[in-house]
């Protein structure tokens, strides 16, 4: 697309969306400079620092099922001792049928892996390796 058109069409959404100055000259600048698909990973950095500044750990919760409210306090209770002194949770949960059962989560840069689908990927290797 022609730059001259993908900034039009930027100001034109930002306008639509009435959006601040600022964020819209942000975006046009990012239009400019070619770094449009680099939005995603700045609003991500962005909200890791905004987290960070209130002292709160993301914390992703994976679960071949969806969880019930009982189980979800049960694991966070199990996980806040992974999670830095004086920090506070901020828990998403996701459904991923693979895993087939338990849980995979991460907090901040740990990551568990519960999953049954692991431990099967475990015993397979075991049971394929030569004796």
């Amino acid at each position: 697309m022609e730059k001259k058109k993908k900034i039009a069409g930027i100001k034109e959404f930002c306008q639509g969306a009435k959006f601040t100055p600022i964020t819209t000259n942000f975006l046009t600048v990012m239009a400019e400079n070619g770094r449009l698909p680099e939005l995603n990973m700045i609003a991500i950095r962005f909200e890791e620092q905004c987290m960070a500044s209130r002292n709160e750990v993301k914390c992703i919760i994976t679960t071949a099922h969806d969880l019930t409210d009982a189980q979800l306090t049960k694991v966070q209770d199990s996980i806040k001792g992974h999670a830095p002194a004086g920090s506070k949770l901020k828990v998403e949960t996701k459904v991923d049928p693979r895993l087939l059962g338990g849980l995979t989560a991460s907090i901040g840069e740990k990551y568990f892996d519960l999953s049954l689908l692991t431990t099967i990927k475990k015993y397979q290797a075991v049971l394929a390796a030569p004796i």
